[in-house]
């Protein structure tokens, strides 16, 4: 028995239904290693899939700038991302609310935002330095 018609995945731009149990099935397969391999993994008329290879700088770039955020800042997008804590759990470590909790989390990722929008590999990659 199919859910409802909200439970759909868009492979291609075409809508297929799914079971929920099928759900756990789906794997995320892993970016090509360099660029060669991106290409030949690329059906014809699609964009190569970025590889880890080109992506390394930017990530480090990334990591970069988290480094450069105040032990707050860096404690709340770790905390958000890595362990995946709720905002009640976030506010119970701060020791604060949870709506303090979610406007300390807010401003941690502006602070980050405008961080990373100062950094060259970043505006690079985005090709902010071309507006």
């Amino acid at each position: 028995m199919w859910w409802s018609i909200g439970h759909t995945v868009k492979p291609n731009n075409r809508e297929i239904p799914f079971f929920v149990d099928d759900l756990l099935a789906i794997t995320i397969s892993p970016r090509p290693e360099n660029d060669w391999q991106a290409l030949m993994e690329t059906v014809p008329g699609d964009t190569p899939e970025e590889s880890k290879e080109t992506l390394q700088p930017l990530r480090e770039a990334v990591v970069d700038c988290i480094d450069m955020l105040s032990q707050q800042d860096h404690f709340i997008i770790d905390a958000m991302n890595s362990e995946q804590i709720t905002y009640d759990e976030l506010g119970k470590r701060l020791g604060t609310s949870l709506t303090h909790a979610w406007r300390l989390r807010n401003a941690a990722y502006k602070n980050l935002e405008q961080i990373l929008e100062r950094h060259n590999v970043i505006r690079t990659y985005l090709r902010m330095d071309h507006e």
